[in-house]
Formats: C-alpha cells, structure tokens, sequence
C-alpha cells in the first residue's frame, strides 16, 4: 500500500519535474521550487486521486506537515472515489 507521502513525492517528480533528491519531508514548497499555480495544479491533482477535498489552509509550511493533512483527509470520512464535486457551482456558462 503506497502512503500519502510516497504519492505525493510520485506525483511531485512525475507532474511536477521535482529532482527527487530534494524531495524530504522536511522541504517547504519554495525548497521544492513550485511557485503558487503550481502548488494549486498539485493539491487538484491529489483531490482528483484521493477523492478528498483540499483548501488554501490545507497547503502547510513543509511537504512533511502538508502530507499529514492530507492523510487525515484520506481517514475523515471521504472514500477515495466519493462524489466531491461542488453543486453549488454552475456547470454551463450563463449568457447575459
């Protein structure tokens, strides 16, 4: 079973380009080089993989820390696979 934070280094490396070397759980997002679009590519990545829903807050200091929010997000009740769509949001767009 992969964890929260080999998934996120696979998809940090793969997605991202991140050298894996500079990959530890120590490392700020600034240490990994990702500027702010590519922190929001990265978390929409892990809530279409894991099913969970991710916000600003979620984003934390180090990949260690952020990991742990997204591991307690996996365990909070959301199956991986569950319908996490917004439906408050309009799908089709309106014409004034």
């Amino acid at each position: 079973m992969t964890t929260t934070y080999e998934l996120v280094a696979d998809l940090l490396t793969e997605h991202m380009g991140v050298p894996e070397n500079i990959i530890k759980p120590d490392a700020t997002f600034e240490d990994l080089e990702l500027d702010s679009l590519s922190i929001v590519e990265l978390t929409v990545i892990i809530e279409d993989r894991l099913g969970v829903q991710l916000t600003q807050e979620d984003v934390k200091p180090t990949l260690g820390e952020f990991c742990q929010v997204v591991e307690k997000r996996r365990g909070g009740g959301e199956a991986v696979g569950t319908d996490t769509a917004r439906h408050d949001v309009p799908t089709t767009p309106t014409i004034p």
